[in-house]
């Protein structure tokens, strides 16, 4: 029986993690700072502050940026995990629908956080990350 277990490539995997949740951060980011005045007012619907709204979209396109890099990783998804935590908060009046993306990706970033970014990241040297000491 062949061995379905796919630890062996892990650094592969988490190369795609990282592309995916990156990009996705990307998009939202460059959404939001593309149109900052539609942002701006949608964010304070909400009640969140017109600084706090910059910060978000910022951190959102540059942090995506990072992780698609493998830079930071840990830092980066421990950010934008706390950026998630308030997006679900602010977003639970809207249900299951409004959380949902939210959560997702709020678990993939706690699972970055866990792993770093892998061989296949500019935090890595040598096959070991930089942040963290590999098993």
């Amino acid at each position: 029986m062949t061995n379905l277990c796919l630890c062996k490539r892990t650094d592969v995997m988490l190369l795609i993690a990282r592309v995916i949740i990156g990009g996705i951060f990307i998009y939202t980011g460059w959404m939001k700072v593309a149109d900052m005045g539609a942002t701006i007012g949608f964010f304070g619907t909400l009640g969140i502050p017109a600084f706090l709204t910059y910060i978000v979209a910022y951190a959102e396109l540059i942090g995506g940026v990072l992780l698609v890099l493998g830079f930071w990783t840990c830092l980066v998804a421990g950010i934008l995990a706390i950026i998630m935590i308030a997006a679900t908060w602010f977003m639970s009046g809207k249900g299951f629908a409004g959380v949902s993306t939210p959560i997702a990706t709020f678990a993939a970033l706690v699972a970055l956080m866990g792993s770093c970014g892998g061989k296949y990241s500019l935090s890595c040297k040598g096959g070991q990350c930089a942040s963290c000491v590999s098993k």
